[in-house]
């Protein structure tokens, strides 16, 4: 492969790996939102009775 192929190899490869944490990283907080909420609404539900 010559020098340009090689570029857009490596390119296309930190592209993807952004992109694969980027993910990873708005899955991760939509899990500790998620999680987040159903502790308050616990505590709510607790405090009320």
């Amino acid at each position: 492969m010559n020098g340009l192929a090689w570029i857009m190899l490596i390119l296309a490869a930190m592209i993807g790996a952004f992109l694969f944490a980027t993910i990873g990283v708005v899955v991760l907080t939509l899990l500790f939102a998620n999680v987040s909420d159903r502790l308050a609404r616990t505590d709510d539900t607790r405090r009320d009775s």
